[in-house]
């Protein structure tokens, strides 16, 4: 009879984590869907919502099929909490360095237009901060990779 009860404690601690964790997710992709589709314009959102919780120091590599000839902007949106902004290099299949915001003056969107169609990788990394020397503190929030399409 205690081992079901433990094994009932353990599955409610296990659910409300799966909860707490879908729920942080939602609540990212709502911030994303609320504060950043707009800052795409005049382009048009896709219709895809990438977004993750990070951590500083942490990066996350999202993959998007562009098409030959379509004017195309890449949009990194991040927390506030990261007020350093968040890096992204943008590379194709054969790994050759397509955009990097850090040699652009840490921009959050780059527009371009694909000679071919081709897949792409973006790689995200949330910089440490400089008020957190040693990483004493966790700090984390949602950053969102958004798509837009300029109509032609």
């Amino acid at each position: 009879m205690q081992h079901k009860h433990i094994s009932l404690i353990v599955a409610s601690f296990l659910f409300s984590i799966v909860f707490s964790l879908s729920n942080t997710h939602a609540q990212c992709k709502s911030f994303v869907r609320n504060s950043c589709v707009a800052k795409l314009h005049p382009f048009i959102h896709d219709g895809s919502y990438q977004a993750v919780m990070m951590n500083e120091g942490e990066e996350a590599e999202v993959y998007k099929t562009i098409f030959a000839g379509q004017r195309y902007r890449l949009y990194v949106c991040a927390a506030e909490i990261f007020s350093s902004g968040v890096e992204f290099v943008v590379s194709d299949v054969r790994r050759n360095i397509l955009f990097d915001n850090r040699k652009n003056n840490n921009v959050a969107f780059w527009d371009f237009r694909p000679d071919a169609s081709q897949q792409i990788k973006v790689t995200i990394r949330v910089p440490k901060s400089k008020k957190n020397p040693g990483g004493s503190e966790i700090i984390y929030g949602c950053v969102g990779i958004l798509f837009g399409l300029l109509e032609q």
